[in-house]
């Protein structure tokens, strides 16, 4: 006979391996970019894309400098420099791309509230980073400080150097810790860090959890929270503990990393923990990058709760379920090296392009001083 206890604890891990049963269902079939984009443009579908409608948007937010417009005419690409203009003209390298105009916003974070002001309620999409998933005018597209033809720094520097580690510490040789290092900076949280509420944060969670628990997490900020640290910047040290930079090549020593959204989602962050080889934990978000909905929970990463509240609970599951983990981790790696790699960043962007170019009402011509 079992006792109470025992009970208890065997009914939670069969709760738990039910979850992981039912969230590891495959995705529909069909070309996933081709899913993404659908989602992104399901507003679009009926009323398409006008002159109308885009002029009133870019008249709307052309005096804010992270609003930016571009065009690709007859091959051609017009707009204000920027890592975007960068990948359109590679686009158009590569591709035959249809004439678009469109407005991009060249910065972390658009928030829902734009779209309720009484100029942008029926707003022409705009381009974006990553947004909030319930956002219907906001269509993701490359990240706005990607550059893509920069092979030593940014996302395609940290995929050489990602690969280079990655044979270096095999996974039995792995410390059984999560690691993170990371600002103060917690999406819509951004900028309210405070001595009393610091804990409850989610990054501010990890680094509290760490100091109680180091054998579990090694997690520290790589800056303090400005206000904290403009009011006392030596309560920050002993409450926060210290700042602590880790070695490149050593993260590659811990077998658990975390995504946690920063003003937004992680980026790079999200993608080179999930190719390093390392299981990932990544947080329960509303914020999304044009990749999320393919990953798939207990297949690619392990889900924590927004505020990571059941992170220790998530971390003994991968503890004493070391085979799996290594499996999770492994279909991670493999997912960056077949959806995420520079080619097919640019082929999706690509794609983007052709559906809003499908569902514009009218043809493109070159506006003034672009």
């Amino acid at each position: 006979m079992f006792n109470k206890k025992t009970l208890l604890t065997l009914l939670a891990c069969l709760a738990l391996l039910a979850t992981y049963s039912i969230f590891r269902q495959e995705p529909e079939p069909g070309d996933w970019m081709d899913r993404a984009i659908a989602r992104d443009f399901k507003r679009y579908e009926k009323i398409g894309i006008t002159k109308e409608s885009l002029d009133r948007s870019w008249n709307a937010c052309k005096k804010y400098k992270e609003f930016q417009r571009y065009q690709i005419i007859d091959s051609r690409v017009y707009g204000p420099d920027s890592h975007i203009k960068i990948l359109l003209t590679k686009l158009v390298q590569h591709y035959r791309v249809p004439d678009v105009d469109f407005i991009y916003y060249y910065e972390d974070r658009l928030k829902k509230e734009f779209f309720k002001r009484k100029t942008n309620r029926k707003s022409a999409p705009i381009f974006v980073s990553a947004k909030e998933r319930s956002i219907q005018h906001a269509i993701l597209f490359a990240e706005w400080n990607y550059n893509i033809t920069h092979d030593t720094g940014g996302w395609n520097g940290l995929i050489e150097k990602v690969n280079e580690e990655h044979p270096k510490c095999a996974w039995s040789e792995k410390m059984d810790r999560l690691l993170w290092r990371g600002t103060p900076w917690d999406g819509k949280h951004f900028g309210m860090y405070r001595f009393e509420n610091w804990t409850t944060l989610p990054r501010g969670h990890l680094v509290a959890a760490s100091l109680k628990e180091p054998e579990w997490i090694d997690a520290a900020f790589s800056e303090y929270p400005d206000r904290c640290a403009k009011q006392d910047h030596q309560r920050c040290v002993e409450e926060m503990g210290p700042i602590r930079y880790i070695p490149w090549g050593e993260m590659f020593h811990y077998k658990y990393q975390i995504i946690v959204d920063g003003v937004t989602c992680s980026f790079p962050g999200a993608q080179w923990k999930l190719l390093s080889g390392c299981l990932s934990f990544k947080q329960d978000s509303e914020n999304i990058q044009y990749y999320y909905d393919e990953l798939i929970p207990w297949k690619h990463y392990v889900p924590v709760k927004n505020d990571l509240s059941n992170l220790k609970e998530r971390l003994l599951w991968a503890k004493t379920h070391d085979r799996e983990a290594e499996e999770i981790a492994n279909n991670a790696r493999e997912f960056v090296q077949n959806h995420l790699m520079p080619e097919h960043i640019l082929h999706y962007c690509y794609k983007t392009l052709c559906k809003y170019a499908s569902l514009q009402t009218f043809q493109p011509c070159q506006i003034p001083d672009s």
